[in-house]
């Protein structure tokens, strides 16, 4: 099941201007070294066991909740000021500083970026629980940092695109009360709840909305419909905040999956019926 961007990326290792600022953009880093974030990060508790990549779009991506695959894709994007020319910056454009794995349930990712004194923290979690529950929680804590001089105006985007079940099918998703449901067919669901309002929701079908955000001018979520049916969906979310020199914020996703186990077909009223006149004709036919 490949799910590939049809859209082209701009190339990395070039410098971004960021509100007239120069942006250094990080090199990569050689897997298997202790200052190098992994290629694809893996959790397991319980039940479950969800892998990604946090910096770039994969189709390697995914959760599993008792066997279940659910396709996944979870990104970050930001963008500062108000320059209309400025493309959001993703992770991959940050400066790496430090990855933790403490457990096999848990991960910190630190990065920075260089030209706006800007910290990023992603901490990562996941709750898995007794085989055959059909429900696994994932916790995201994402911290910015302003270590500058100067306040800064931050965008923070928050992408998410989960197809339940592995299948790209007609789910439907409602946004309300700072909580995103979503439905799909096979009877699995999925929430996905912040503690902050969000500026702007937006919802789509894919890949419109992810384009957006490999495009080179800014982005700028409208608010919409709160809700859409039967398609593909993906959703992102926009929080616009300030942060004075020294200020941070956090924003605190709670994420989960839930899905109707597999259970035995319970025999309707009329098969009870047919099979209590079958029995009695029986007890009929011993009789005589």
């Amino acid at each position: 099941m490949q799910r590939w961007l049809k859209t082209s990326m701009t190339a990395l290792g070039a410098a971004v201007a960021m509100g007239g600022l120069p942006i250094a953009v990080a090199a990569s880093h050689s897997p298997g070294t202790t200052s190098s974030l992994p290629d694809l990060i893996e959790l397991q508790s319980g039940n479950s066991t969800y892998r990604t990549d946090i910096l770039r779009f994969s189709e390697r991506q995914g959760w599993w909740v008792d066997g279940g695959d659910s396709l996944f894709s979870d990104l970050y994007f930001l963008n500062f000021g108000n320059d209309l020319a400025q493309r959001e910056l993703r992770l991959e454009d940050f400066e790496f500083l430090s990855f933790s794995q403490p457990s096999a349930d848990r991960f910190t990712a630190d990065f920075f970026l260089l030209g706006a004194n800007l910290n990023f923290s992603l901490t990562s979690s996941l709750q898995g629980f007794e085989s055959g529950s059909f429900r696994a929680v994932r916790q995201e804590t994402v911290t910015l940092l302003n270590s500058s001089s100067d306040p800064i105006d931050i965008t923070l985007f928050k992408y998410l695109d989960l197809d339940l079940g592995g299948k790209f099918d007609n789910d439907s998703v409602l946004f309300a009360d700072n909580v995103l449901t979503q439905f799909d067919p096979s009877g699995a669901i999925a929430t996905l709840s912040v503690d902050q309002t969000p500026t702007a929701v937006a919802m789509d079908e894919y890949p419109i909305l992810l384009q957006k955000f490999y495009n080179r001018n800014r982005t700028n979520l409208s608010p919409g419909n709160d809700s859409l049916s039967n398609t593909d969906v993906s959703v992102a979310l926009q929080f616009d905040r300030s942060l004075v020199p020294g200020e941070s914020i956090s924003f605190n996703f709670v994420k989960q999956i839930s899905r109707r186990s597999e259970s035995k077909s319970v025999p309707e009223p009329t098969a009870f019926l047919a099979f209590g006149v079958v029995v009695a004709g029986l007890m009929l036919m011993r009789r005589s």
